[in-house]
């Protein structure tokens, strides 16, 4: 579901200021279009593949709710500090990142090698770098606060989306039992 500003759904009211996200309560993704505005200029992450990957991330959500993914994350998430539970969250959005490079791998193949170059790969990573919460944080707030990390390391999110770009295979993004995020 494309929107601007905001946007009623099942998980509540879907706004601008959240960018794009996924709503396992009626299995959609909705997409903010003024974040891909703001991923080009306040980000410097242009380009449609920096878009896809940001897609393909919201979808590897909703792969994550079809394989019950989710739903044991969040009973998880429910029973632990805050601390505990965005450590979870990191996971979780670092698998969904693998993912959206698994869906690149694929679709790349799918299309005789030719759909993705090194400049589009180059796009995806630029923006897995710049929508780390590393990166968000120390432009934000000027300090970055580990403990309150709920997507990942800008690194983090680059290495799980090669992971999945390079393998192409979905049991390789266990990012639950992975020793090194």
């Amino acid at each position: 579901m494309l929107f601007r500003d905001s946007t009623p759904t099942a998980c509540g009211l879907g706004q601008a200021a959240m960018g794009p996200f996924y709503c396992p309560a009626d299995s959609k993704v909705y997409l903010d279009l003024s974040f891909f505005d703001e991923l080009a200029q306040r980000f410097r992450a242009p380009g449609q593949f920096a878009q896809a990957y940001v897609v393909a991330h919201e979808i590897g959500h909703h792969v994550q709710n079809l394989l019950g993914i989710s739903e044991k994350a969040h009973q998880m998430r429910a029973r632990m500090s805050r601390r505990d539970g965005n450590a979870l969250s990191v996971r979780v959005e670092l698998q969904a990142d693998c993912f959206a490079g698994v869906w690149a791998f694929h679709a790349n193949r799918q299309r005789g090698g030719t759909m993705i170059d090194a400049h589009d790969v180059e796009q995806a990573l630029t923006a897995a770098t710049a929508i780390g919460d590393d990166r968000l944080q120390r432009q934000t707030q000027g300090t970055v606060v580990p403990d309150s990390f709920t997507h990942g390391t800008s690194a983090q999110r680059v290495r799980w989306f090669r992971v999945g770009l390079d393998s192409g295979e979905l049991g390789r993004c266990d990012t639950f039992r992975a020793q090194l995020l």
